[in-house]
């Protein structure tokens, strides 16, 4: 009974000695078991305005406008916000691993000839080679080099394939005509969609929605190996023509920038929702 006695006791003294820790440390702000970690970088995402990406096949240069990703550099066009967003996030990693750069030998980890260059408005990010446990990614930002897990690299590595819009004519875009082949859809004063035929409003709201909005599931550089099947123009309300060609039907949809040198790969099963109005 005794030897009982004394181990509830302890057991109370070790529940109050951990209600008496927990209270310190919410009284001093800091949550239990909390290890403040090292951001690698002190941008604000909102402040990023410039993005430039150094590769040994790219060299591909950003700006943020009304909110709004664009590439200016080699090609001009939208890009992926959501692949933007993604590279970013770098920005604000934290991590508790990190050495003065001095005390490295930087040939050794990769940052001597990095495999890229990030850089957020003047703030300049090297990537070099992944170490042996956890496959995290030695970076240097100034005179720190830092580890982190590798979630950061692949987007910067896909090129301008990554990085461009998945969509023909996103909503930014402001285009009065589509002719694709014969079928020559045209904006009306009231903002809706006609063509010269007799087709229904639906399928031509449809078309054009998808123009806007589907996204490609991969988008690759153009080889022009044959002639097109089929030109389509999107008239700009800038007087501008953006040329496309449709390289194929089946098994998937291409359809390619030739001023861009991209095309976009849709499924087949978008033919009448991309190209034609159904005869149904």
């Amino acid at each position: 009974m005794k030897l009982m006695s004394k181990r509830w006791l302890i057991n109370y003294a070790l529940i109050l000695l951990i209600m008496l820790f927990t209270y310190i440390g919410n009284r001093s702000g800091v949550e239990p078991g909390y290890n403040p970690q090292s951001r690698i970088t002190s941008l604000k995402l909102q402040d990023i305005d410039r993005i430039s990406i150094q590769t040994a096949d790219d060299n591909i240069n950003l700006t943020r406008t009304n909110g709004h990703w664009q590439i200016v550099s080699p090609i001009q066009w939208l890009a992926n916000n959501m692949t933007i967003e993604r590279i970013l996030g770098i920005a604000i990693s934290e991590t508790d691993s990190k050495l003065p750069a001095s005390e490295i030998d930087l040939s050794t980890i990769g940052l001597q000839f990095p495999k890229a260059i990030l850089r957020l408005n003047d703030t300049h990010i090297h990537f070099g080679t992944t170490n042996q446990i956890g496959e995290r990614r030695y970076l240097r930002v100034h005179s720190t080099v830092f580890l982190l897990p590798d979630r950061h690299l692949p987007f910067i590595m896909g090129g301008m394939n990554s990085l461009i819009d998945q969509r023909l004519l996103p909503r930014a875009i402001n285009f009065s005509r589509l002719t694709i082949g014969p079928l020559q859809i045209t904006q009306t004063s009231s903002g809706g969609w006609q063509d010269n035929n007799t087709s229904s409003t639906d399928q031509l709201n449809t078309i054009i929605s998808h123009w806007q909005t589907l996204r490609a599931s991969r988008i690759q550089t153009f080889k022009k190996k044959a002639a097109p099947l089929q030109k389509i123009t999107a008239s700009l309300d800038n007087d501008k023509d953006i040329d496309f060609f449709l390289m194929s039907i089946k098994p998937n949809i291409i359809i390619a920038r030739p001023d861009l040198g991209l095309e976009y790969h849709f499924s087949k099963d978008q033919y009448y929702n991309l190209l034609a109005v159904s005869k149904k």
